[in-house]
């Protein structure tokens, strides 16, 4: 049978996974502390039939395997968390949630990246596939991952022997909301998202109160002065190349209110070539040292860095034929060129050592498509239509969950589909 026709088939009513969606949305999890986003997952899982169910895997993470026969092994991924952020979307179901972070601040929670959606459209597939079953042969693994925002979710799972109880896939693949109109998909056989490295600058200061300038060393200062030079620093390091340098947070460590100890200043740096990212990291001691010693530090400044992800390559030969499945299903009209994404995703440290799995990422479109194309014809787009991180992030649910379903089947059934 056809994999539009198995699709059409076994198409499942999706009114149980809007709903699980709008559940999730409105009661998010903040990172490494997703408890009841990951029980309500596992649960899901469950009543689709899922033989096999493991929760609690690096942290909070949950995975469903189902065994159906000789042939390879799909592993399909999606995101648990959310984000420390206020959300503004007037959305009936908008988040509320307010919820104490690792710093012991309360902070406000959102889906804001679209994690939500991500895990509605591979629940969703799983259950067409599951009631497909007789028209393939394969194992498939459904992963949902903790820790995604801080890039430790992947590492941590396999870390906590994953691959202990769950088959080693050939191929892990991926998809994440993207910036295009919802009912398209955007693949590419190229770099889709680049490497990510975490720098921890500590400035140390001299005890002193800030209204005595001349005998105190002004933590904050200085670190401004760096965050300050970081954009043209990526701009003249990366060379038109993409890059980007991100300020995490600036924190001032303080035993009483008119004294601190020493200012921290956390940084993300994203690159796609390897020897950008590391001409970034060098640039970025050498401003750290600099504001420093203007600064009258007597101590040179705490510099670490903890290296994420490389940047992923999409296996080319895969996303060819994805995307050519794609455009047979789809049309070419909704099957975009994917872009490199400005954000680090961690599925490729999914793959297990050895053997190394495929990867492939594409990106599936959810803006509304009326207020896109209107937005990008008034050149108005980055303003207009809200993206990933903004507090006015509402993606159109529908066609935007039947076409992340689809999508991810699609992909599937070509690994996977054989004549019975």
């Amino acid at each position: 049978m056809h994999i539009s026709a198995i699709i059409d088939r076994f198409r499942p009513a999706l009114g149980s996974f809007e709903a699980f969606y709008q559940d999730i949305h409105q009661y998010p999890d903040l990172s490494r502390h997703e408890g009841r986003t990951a029980s309500r997952v596992a649960r899901q899982l469950r009543r689709l039939g899922f033989p096999e169910v493991y929760e609690n895997i690096g942290g909070h993470g949950v995975v469903g395997v189902l065994f159906n026969g000789p042939g390879r092994t799909v592993m399909l991924r999606a995101e648990l968390d959310a984000l420390p952020i206020r959300e503004q979307t007037g959305l009936s179901y908008a988040s509320s949630e307010c919820v104490q972070d690792e710093n012991g601040d309360w902070v406000a929670v959102m889906h804001a990246c679209g994690h939500d959606l991500h895990m509605a459209c591979l629940l969703a597939a799983a259950k067409l596939l599951f009631d497909a079953r007789a028209e393939w042969s394969g194992n498939l693994v459904v992963l949902f991952q903790p820790d995604s925002v801080h890039l430790n979710g992947a590492r941590s799972m396999v870390g906590d022997n994953l691959y202990d109880g769950v088959p080693k896939p050939d191929v892990i693949m991926t998809q994440h909301l993207g910036p295009s109109r919802s009912g398209t998909v955007g693949i590419s056989g190229d770099t889709v998202v680049p490497s990510a490295d975490h720098i921890d600058i500590r400035i140390f200061t001299s005890k002193g109160h800030a209204a005595n300038p001349q005998v105190a060393v002004n933590g904050v200062a200085a670190a401004c002065g760096i965050a300050s030079q970081l954009e043209d620093l990526a701009q003249r390091v990366g060379g038109g190349l993409d890059a980007s340098v991100e300020v995490e947070e600036i924190r001032g460590r303080a035993p009483r209110p008119d004294e601190a100890d020493h200012v921290d200043l956390a940084l993300v740096v994203r690159a796609v070539d390897p020897a950008v990212r590391q001409r970034l990291f060098e640039g970025i001691k050498r401003l750290a040292l600099d504001q420093c010693a203007a600064a009258g530090a007597h101590r040179e400044p705490q510099i670490s860095r903890y290296a994420w992800p490389p940047a992923m390559e999409n296996d080319k030969q895969l996303a060819a034929s994805v995307r050519q499945a794609f455009v047979q299903h789809f049309g070419a009209k909704r099957v975009l060129d994917g872009a490199p994404c400005p954000r680090c995703v961690d599925s490729s440290m999914l793959s297990p050592q050895p053997p190394d799995a495929r990867n492939l990422l594409w990106f599936l479109g959810q803006a509304d498509p009326h207020a896109f194309r209107s937005a990008r014809k008034a050149g108005r787009l980055l303003d207009a239509v809200p993206l990933e991180h903004s507090p006015l992030y509402a993606p159109v649910v529908h066609p935007t969950l039947e076409t992340g379903m689809e999508a991810l089947v699609v992909a599937v059934l070509l690994f996977l589909s054989w004549a019975r």
